[in-house]
């Protein structure tokens, strides 16, 4: 029985500082995630920036009116899936990868040449620029993505030791009922033993005050 109690009041005694690690490092994380979230949200922000300033420079000529389509709708939907309260890591990076890639070919068939010619800019520190902060979006996108994973893990672990101690709590109270059981079962055959040795003495006692009794 002590060494009984002894594993049930350390079992007990850890749970309360296991959720309050669980606890810490979850707020952790989630400082973490907001942090990337902040950021990767100012990087989309240098983006849309950088592409009005495109935009407004080399106006509408060649293939910019479909490039300021296309590039512009997949702004907007880069936007919604950054801004969902959990990321999906493949839609996220097919529109990256659509971003980039109309860009690419814009810059290099047409825009640089352009940049060159018709303004003042240097055009492969724009295309860099440009580069350089979708990389960043990638960047923490997979940081926020990451430190999702983590949350979400430490969630089921929270809930299977829930579950462990539902089920240690369970235990002792089948235990504690049949200790219980136990008890009044030994005491009700104490009881009864107790009983019977009385009337045994009892018969005893009667069969030998007949015999004293019987003539000689």
């Amino acid at each position: 029985m002590s060494n009984s109690n002894t594993n049930l009041q350390t079992q007990t005694s850890s749970v309360p500082q296991n959720d309050t690690a669980s606890l810490c490092l979850t707020s952790n994380i989630q400082e973490k995630t907001q942090l990337s979230r902040s950021r990767c949200m100012q990087s989309l922000k240098e983006i849309k920036s950088l592409f009005k300033f495109l935009s407004e420079t080399l106006q509408d000529y060649g293939t910019m009116p479909i490039f300021k389509r296309t590039f512009s709708q997949d702004l907007d939907l880069l936007e919604q899936h950054l801004t969902k309260d959990i990321l999906s890591r493949t839609d996220c990076t097919t529109t990256l990868t659509n971003l980039r890639t109309k860009f690419e070919n814009a810059f290099n068939s047409e825009f640089e040449e352009r940049m060159r010619k018709y303004t003042r800019y240097n055009a492969q520190s724009f295309n860099d620029a440009m580069i350089c902060t979708i990389d960043s979006i990638r960047k923490y996108m997979l940081e926020i993505i990451l430190h999702q994973q983590r949350t979400l893990h430490l969630l089921k672990q929270k809930t299977l030791m829930q579950t462990q101690e539902d089920h240690s709590h369970q235990t002792q109270a089948v235990n504690s009922d049949s200790l219980k059981v136990d008890l009044v079962v030994k005491q009700n055959s104490c009881s009864e033993k107790e009983d019977s040795n009385s009337e045994t003495a009892s018969n005893k006692s009667a069969k030998e005050c007949s015999l004293n009794s019987e003539p000689l």
